[in-house]
């Protein structure tokens, strides 16, 4: 019996000194190395010519690896990246999780089967998976759309390009390795390069796949290989072009606040996010700016460059 109390206090000693941190995923979204805008023409390692008008995907059975290989999940979470109508980064807030050194940063492309084929009514409006516009969802039996890549490719790119991924068994886990420890906030920068979505696949007479055959299958492995890469920021550290950034007041009482920085490189904005990741506000960068903003919550301010890269975050709080 002493044995056992013994075992069980250490157990309990060693993951007391666990503590709590905060982790985010931000994704740079990318076409040809700068910012991705809508309809913008670009070229695959193919030599086809192709366009993008609407791209929307799912992310979601988030999780972290920490502390010897122990596995934390993000339950019931998704996120629905879309680009309809900015490209701004996308930033997906795991909140706050219980571990000391955090080891790599995982997620699933797609949606699980249980909720692929959940009634998508269920769901409050506002949610990712509940009815959108355009739609997500394909049908009960069939479930969502993990992927909706549509716009037009060809010589003349004025042939139509159209991939709608279906099916449970592209679910796919992509995993991110980090070595970082003794923080209380985690950043994983990724760039999302979406010229890579079409690599290797010949469009030069236009395609339009819906389901889960022929070139759908060449896309998702793209997803899975050759469309995120881990930029070189991996923490809340600043880029050494930013020589201050600084908020106040902060928490914000009324909310108003004022963003003072000092960077190096010129052209550069500012990208405000609330805690769902959606963009509230954007402008050019200047030494002191002030922000109004009347809803509660958390925000995130950050300092971009030109081609969207993030070069330093701040967290404020509006009461």
């Amino acid at each position: 019996m002493k044995t056992t109390l013994q075992i069980l206090f250490a157990i309990l000693l060693s993951t007391s000194t666990y503590g709590q941190s905060t982790v985010r995923i931000q994704i740079n979204h990318l076409l040809d190395g700068v910012q991705f805008e809508n309809e913008v023409n670009s070229t695959n390692d193919l030599g086809n010519d192709f366009m993008i008008d609407r791209l929307q995907y799912y992310l979601s059975g988030f999780s972290i690896t920490h502390d010897g290989g122990q596995v934390t999940t993000v339950d019931q979470f998704f996120t629905l990246v879309s680009l309809l109508n900015s490209s701004d980064p996308t930033i997906i807030e795991l909140g706050e999780l219980v571990f000391e050194n955090l080891e790599s940063v995982n997620f699933h492309f797609g949606i699980n089967q249980q909720a692929n084929h959940a009634d998508p009514s269920q769901w409050p409006t506002g949610h990712p998976l509940a009815p959108q516009f355009p739609s997500m969802h394909w049908g009960w039996a069939a479930g969502y759309r993990f992927i909706a890549l549509e716009g037009k490719s060809g010589p003349s790119i004025n042939q139509e390009l159209q991939f709608h991924c279906i099916g449970d068994e592209f679910y796919a886990e992509l995993e991110f390795p980090v070595s970082m420890s003794d923080q209380d906030e985690y950043i994983l920068v990724l760039d999302a390069e979406y010229t890579n979505l079409l690599k290797g696949i010949d469009v030069t007479s236009g395609l339009i796949i819906h389901g889960g055959t022929g070139e759908v299958v060449d896309l998702v492995e793209n997803i899975a290989n050759n469309v995120f890469s881990s930029s070189s920021t991996t923490s809340t550290e600043d880029s050494e072009l930013v020589n201050s950034f600084e908020i106040f007041p902060n928490p914000v009482t009324n909310g108003v606040f004022t963003i003072n920085m000092d960077v190096a490189r010129s052209n550069n904005s500012i990208v405000i996010f609330d805690a769902l990741g959606k963009t509230i506000y954007r402008g050019n960068q200047t030494n002191s700016t002030q922000i109004d903003i009347t809803n509660q919550g958390m925000y995130y301010v950050s300092i971009a460059d030109g081609s969207g890269k993030v070069l330093a975050t701040r967290k404020v709080v509006v009461q």
